[in-house]
């Protein structure tokens, strides 16, 4: 278990109000990927031993997901031995998600009529596959 003043010391978040608005939408309407960000990765980024640089780590989420919008990640750099959490992606999804309350289609919410098409057409798709 890491210690939690070690992690208030090390861990520096470039724009909070922007990280906390998305972290809000991802409990809200991802609480799986909320959980993992909180008790797997971010416990784990104090301890990863990386070197100065820029680094991206993946965030489980659902498939249809990731094939409309992308892969879900969580986006910090090392500099002396202080990890800056920069941003997660992708953003507008997830602050589309905070100025208003977005239509669900099967979990997945969706803020145009272009992306409820994507995800009928993904979804049609995957059931063919199967």
């Amino acid at each position: 278990m890491v210690n939690t003043n070690l992690l208030k010391k090390n861990v520096v978040i470039l724009d909070e109000n922007d990280y906390k608005k998305k972290l809000k939408e991802l409990k809200k309407y991802f609480m799986k990927s909320y959980k993992y960000l909180i008790f797997q990765i971010m416990p784990n980024l104090i301890v990863l031993g990386k070197k100065d640089g820029i680094y991206s780590v993946d965030i489980p989420i659902d498939d249809l997901f990731v094939k409309c919008y992308g892969q879900l990640k969580l986006y910090f750099s090392v500099k002396n031995d202080v990890v800056i959490i920069e941003d997660i992606m992708p953003c507008d999804i997830l602050l589309q998600c905070h100025m208003k309350m977005l239509p669900i289609y099967h979990g997945i919410p969706y803020y145009q009529d272009k992306d409820l098409f994507k995800l009928k057409v993904l979804e049609k798709k995957n059931e063919k596959e199967v």
